[in-house]
């Protein structure tokens, strides 16, 4: 079959499996980072599609923001950045195919299957749930795993490039994350290329050929992500997006990397941190667009104060936690992606050492001391959440099954073998059998979940619904951080979050400029602002904030939207104190 029959097939193939996933369980979104990006590139933020989605590079978002312009003069409505994520993943999940169809030509007729099928499992249980539960973090990983899967065999750097390339403008620091995996590839690349020839000749002789095959993609690579960053660098050039950049990169400090937002410790000791008491407030709840006092500058102080509060833990202590909680992250999360894992290490180094690669043991060695020193780095850190070892498994599996399968395929064909031939088969149905064993345990898990983020959605849906097109509704942050988004759906432009990483950003302040507002509090004096909050969260902090920059004035709750048993969304108008809210209809 020629390669575009190959691509085509395994596309439909693909495409029917994610459309039939879809319909019997709707597709939702992680976090609601995902539909942040799209409230801006849909133009729901600013009214106008807008490039500065800021997690995703600016080429990539720049003909997104595009797309949706277009469609928008079209007066017709298409969900452009939900279509690429999908396409991302069935991109991914085309290039394991493709890989296991190179595996599987090289095999007898009957033994063909067994590839294909690893590949088609492998897909359904490690892509498709996370096509289901979307999250851009680890479509980006998909991306990288499924180059690292194809770089693996050496028929060809195009697809693995471009896989690259997307990988790095979906997620820059995923990519950063896949470099030492792709070392890993390309000293296997080496190893297999310099054992073709000659034994005779030295090892320098041997890999020259070897080096000549590989030099130019990771040239091109280099060349390509240089023009990206560039590009990306340019289109946030201005002093304001610069500005911004240094705001948005103290902001991950002080709420990913310390325990501000955890603990009310801080309450009594605000005036250490360089706070008055309502920028602690507005920090501790998170609803930082009600400030703009509130920069990089004094996020930086904070951040640094905090580091000062801490009492110091000696380092042997330090590497001890660490280590412990490795452990524990091997031993109890992600079993399914743990299981794959261990599989294919354990095939891989049966295969090796049955065959005497000792080369490819201690690469198989350096790639596992390589990931714990990651793992080891990121929990170090104190931050590594669920997307972002999921992330790690998607790109070492990704390697490790295009390693084992390769494996495979050379040592089915090697002369010498003689009786240990049958190995090379029997590692094939393992792998088969490990890789489908997690795809009903995958799947089931993910429809769990996906039910429940739906139930959310369905709530969501009924504030939405509720609320008047004629308004701006500003929205207390945690109220709104349960609900992600559904994919394929419409962004509510009419509600902007009081935080988040778009506070403080040229869009927010673009925003309020309509009402005239150079922050949050400000714009909620406006007649056609108002305030949304969950109706168990206690707004009594903001109320007396808002007395305290603006005067006399108050918040009058203007109506209750019951969405779900024992859960209200209350609506708030900013009035003077006395004054009386005039309900609408």
């Amino acid at each position: 079959m020629k390669k575009w029959q190959i691509r085509g097939g395994a596309a439909g193939f693909l495409l029917a499996v994610m459309a039939v996933a879809g319909c019997l369980a709707a597709p939702v979104y992680y976090l609601n980072d995902d539909t942040t990006i799209r409230y801006i590139l849909s133009g729901a933020c600013t009214g106008t599609p807008d490039s500065h989605a800021v997690q995703m590079g600016y080429p990539l978002t720049w003909l997104l923001a595009a797309l949706y312009r277009i469609a928008g003069k079209l007066r017709i409505f298409v969900p452009w950045f939900d279509l690429f994520m999908a396409g991302c993943i069935l991109l991914s999940g085309m290039s394991i195919l493709i890989g296991c169809w190179e595996i599987a030509g090289e095999r007898k007729p009957l033994g063909r299957l067994i590839p294909m099928l690893t590949g088609i499992l492998f897909f359904m249980g490690m892509f498709l749930p996370h096509y289901l539960y979307m999250h851009y973090t680890i479509i980006a990983a998909m991306l990288a795993g499924s180059a690292l899967f194809l770089w693996i065999f050496g028929h060809g750097r195009g697809l693995p490039l471009c896989l690259l390339g997307l990988c790095y403008l979906v997620r820059t620091e995923v990519f950063l994350l896949a470099m030492p995996f792709l070392l890993v590839a390309v000293l296997d690349g080496l190893l297999r290329d310099a054992g073709r020839w000659e034994k005779g000749r030295g090892w320098i002789e041997r890999l020259r050929p070897a080096l000549k095959r590989q030099w130019r993609p990771l040239l091109v690579l280099a060349f390509m992500t240089v023009v990206f960053w560039g590009i990306n660098r340019v289109g946030y050039g201005s002093q304001e997006w610069q500005k911004y950049w240094r705001y948005f990169d103290n902001r991950v400090k002080l709420y990913d990397y310390t325990d501000f937002p955890s603990t009310d410790r801080y309450g009594e000791q605000y005036e250490q941190l360089g706070l008055d008491w309502g920028q602690y407030q507005v920090l501790f709840h998170y609803d930082t667009i009600l400030d703009q006092s509130i920069d990089e500058q004094v996020l930086e102080q904070v951040e640094s104060s905090i580091s000062g509060l801490k009492e110091s833990v000696a380092a042997g202590q330090r590497v001890r936690q660490c280590l412990k909680e490795y452990y524990l992250h091997m031993r109890y999360d992600g079993r399914t992606y743990g299981l794959v894992w261990v599989g294919c290490c354990g095939l891989l180094l049966i295969l090796l050492t049955v065959y005497r690669r000792w080369e490819k043991l201690l690469l198989l060695a350096a790639l596992e001391l390589g990931r714990s020193l990651i793992w080891l780095f990121l929990i170090a850190r104190g931050r590594f959440p669920e997307r972002i070892w999921i992330t790690l498994y998607l790109i070492e599996t990704g390697l490790l099954l295009g390693m084992l399968l390769r494996e495979c395929a050379y040592n089915d064909k090697a002369q010498s073998a003689g009786g240990k031939k049958w190995f090379p088969a029997a590692a094939l149905v393992l792998c088969l059998a490990l890789v489908g064993s997690v795809v009903p345990v995958q799947l089931r898990h993910t429809a769990q979940r996906v039910a429940q983020q739906q139930e959310k959605q369905d709530q969501w849906n009924l504030l939405a619904d509720s609320l008047d097109d004629q308004y701006l509704y500003l929205m207390d942050v945690y109220s709104a951080v349960a609900y992600a988004g559904e994919v394929y759906g419409r962004d509510d432009g009419h509600i902007l979050l009081l935080g988040g990483w778009l506070a403080q950003s040229p869009l927010v302040r673009q925003r309020l400029a309509v009402y005239g507002a150079g922050d949050g509090a400000q714009a909620l004096r406006h007649e056609q602002v108002r305030l949304v909050a969950e109706g168990s969260r206690d707004v009594a902090w903001l109320e007396e904030y808002l007395g305290q920059r603006l005067g006399a004035v108050e918040l009058q709750a203007q109506e209750s939207v019951v969405c779900g048993e024992n859960l209200t969304f209350v609506i708030y108008q900013l009035v003077e104190k006395g004054a009386y809210a005039v309900r609408g209809d």
